[in-house]
């Protein structure tokens, strides 16, 4: 029986951990890229990766990164994983739980809620409001996208003139402005 592993590189390192590993109990994986999945609704098979039937053939599916997408492949490769759970696949991690970790600020708040403490931020549309979170952060910030991982699209920003003109240009190309006070963290992720 296959195991699927949802990943962009199937020669990266992790994703030949996880071949290794389910090799090792006696599974055979199998990579797959999201951009080759098919959903069919109506008629069958309603959710293949070529000639493989994700619903038949894979006993479980191993989801590394949802990967740098737009907002309607992010929605829709949610939609599939939530999919294949209903119908019976075990999707690992669940897909309730990576779409928790997919947005940071949504993810953020949920820490927040239970008590976790988390570093002061402003998410808005408002440049205005950045700036004026830039100030009360004392013009040292970490400004992030809400999808991404890995520290892609995150600058530290401390000139408020390079800080107004980061959230003029997001702003113009319709982007959330996730304005973050910088924690000094000696290099390591805290």
């Amino acid at each position: 029986m296959k195991i699927g592993i949802l990943t962009r590189n199937p020669n990266a390192w992790c994703s030949r951990q996880l071949e290794q590993a389910i090799l090792r109990r006696g599974y055979e994986p199998l990579c797959i890229n999201f951009r080759i999945i098919v959903a069919r609704v109506g008629f069958s098979p309603r959710i293949k990766a070529r000639d493989i039937d994700l619903l038949k053939d894979v006993l479980a599916l191993i989801v590394r990164p949802i990967g740098r997408c737009s907002l309607e492949q992010a929605i829709f490769r949610m939609d599939i994983l939530h999919r294949l759970t209903r119908l019976g696949v075990v999707v690992i991690n669940h897909p309730s739980a990576i779409e928790k970790c997919i947005d940071k600020f949504y993810a953020l708040s949920l820490l927040e809620e239970k008590g976790i403490p988390v570093p002061r931020t402003v998410v808005t549309e408002s440049v205005r409001e950045a700036m004026e979170a830039f100030y009360e952060f004392r013009g040292d910030v970490v400004v992030k996208p809400i999808f991404s991982s890995r520290g892609f699209g995150m600058t530290r920003v401390s000139d408020p003139e390079v800080a107004r003109r980061i959230f003029n240009a997001l702003t113009f190309i319709h982007r959330i402005l996730y304005v973050q006070e910088f924690v000094p963290h000696g290099n390591r992720d805290i």
